[in-house]
Parts: structure tokens; sequence; C-alpha cells
């Protein structure tokens, strides 16, 4: 009799384990997001603490401002691309830019203490307004088909490698007469980064990175452009992560 309570109590013991485990395994997995407007930061914690946590930040906007003597006809062909401050980026053709200096990182999602091996699938709900509240910018129409034709300002959107995807809205190159008549309202879309956890405190990022650029093409640039600020502002309205890949609408 005895034998079959120790058995019993025994049996009793290792379910109440496996279902500890399990309840700890589904736990530590399990991570939720909250969106920080008065920071524009993004964080993400579980529960029972064991992931880390999972940060989202990056440039709010891009801007380009160009002068007088950016837009002068010795300064053809040139091409300025933004920069955080407004300051232009130039690349010619006799002295182009380097491989990467006209991208500017609006999106770096940041996973530290992650478990290793383990991949993060975190979706950012972004929203790309035109801002003009400054500058009421003229815009001419660029060859259909072609974007970046002749004086139109183009926005890219790309991932720093394929653990960054965009959604299509975002994920080809915007012509700004397009996302100026937008307003508000702009042009929305969802970011997935994939962060694959290290099992230590060595933060993991992935990268969102944009680029604006003009080109100094056409000489009625001079009057339209010269002088005038372009400012593209990113917002995040939500940002949520999980460790299944998420699901196709």
């Amino acid at each position: 009799m005895d034998k079959k309570n120790t058995m019993l109590l025994t049996v009793i013991a290792v379910a109440t384990l496996l279902v500890a485990v399990v309840g700890a395994t589904f736990a530590y997995f399990s991570i939720s997001a909250t969106y920080d407007s008065a920071t524009s930061k993004v964080t993400g914690n579980t529960e029972n603490a064991k992931v880390g946590n999972v940060v989202l930040t990056g440039s709010e906007s891009l801007a380009l401002t160009l002068t007088a003597e950016h837009m002068a006809t010795a300064k053809e062909e040139t091409t300025y691309w933004a920069s955080t401050n407004g300051t232009p980026i130039e690349s010619t053709v006799e002295k182009p830019i380097q491989n990467g200096e006209n991208k500017i990182d609006v999106g770096v999602a940041t996973l530290t203490g992650g478990s290793a091996d383990v991949v993060y699938y975190c979706t950012a709900n972004y929203k790309v307004v035109y801002n003009d509240a400054n500058t009421n910018i003229v815009f001419k129409d660029g060859t259909e088909g072609n974007p970046n034709d002749n004086d139109e300002a183009v926005l890219t959107l790309s991932g720093e490698d394929e653990n960054v995807t965009i959604a299509e809205d975002l994920n080809s190159a915007i012509n700004l007469k397009a996302l100026q008549t937008e307003g508000e309202t702009g042009k929305t879309g969802v970011v997935t980064f994939k962060l694959t956890g290290n099992g230590t405190d060595s933060p993991v990022t992935k990268k969102l990175q944009a680029t604006l650029s003009l080109k100094n093409s056409k000489e009625d640039q001079r009057e339209r452009l010269a002088g005038k600020k372009f400012t593209i502002n990113f917002t995040v309205t939500s940002f949520n992560c999980d460790t299944t890949a998420p699901t196709a609408d």
C-alpha cells in the first residue's frame, strides 16, 4: 500500500513539474510591446522577464534644405541627399557619395537579452508624411514610370538586409509630389524586423533605412526649389513582437 502511495505521489510530482516547465516555456517566449508616443520609443518585455527588452528607435524625420547655390547652373547634375539636420550630402559624377552615406536609420529594432537562436518577429506600423508647414514647394510631374526623372524629390525606404521587410505601399520609390498630395494621411505600412537572440546581454539590431534625394537638372528648378526645405516625418502607431512568424492579412 505504501509503495502504491509513493508511486502515486511520484507521478503527481512529475506531472506538476511538467506543467510548470511547459507554462514557464510559454511565458519565456511571450512578448508584449507598448508604444510610448511621448518619447517616440517602443519597448517590449515579458511578464516573467527572461526575454529581455525590444526597443524601437530611429530618426523621426529627414530634411533637405536647398539654397540658391545648391540649385545654381554651376551645380547642374549634382544630386543632393537628405540628412537628419537638413544639410545636403552632395553627390557628383566626379565625386559620388560612398555607399551608405546617404542612408538614414529611421527604425532600429534592438533586442537585448534574447534567448539563444530564438527568432523574434517585431512588426511596426509606420506612417510617413510630407511636411510642408514652412514652405509651399511646387513640384513638377516626373516622367511616368520613372519617379526619379528630372527634378522630382524621391523618398526610398529599404531594409538593412533580408531580415527587414517592408509593406508594398512603402517598399518602392515614393515621389514627393504624390506624398505632398496625400497631406496628413501620408502613406502607411507595416515593417517587420526579424531578430535572432544570441543568449547574451549583447544587443542584436536590425535597421529600417531611408533616403531622400533631388537632382539639380533643370533650369526652372532655380526659381521653384532654391531656398526650400523638404521634410519627411516618420511616426510609429503600434509595435508588437512575437516568436512566431506574422500571418498575412
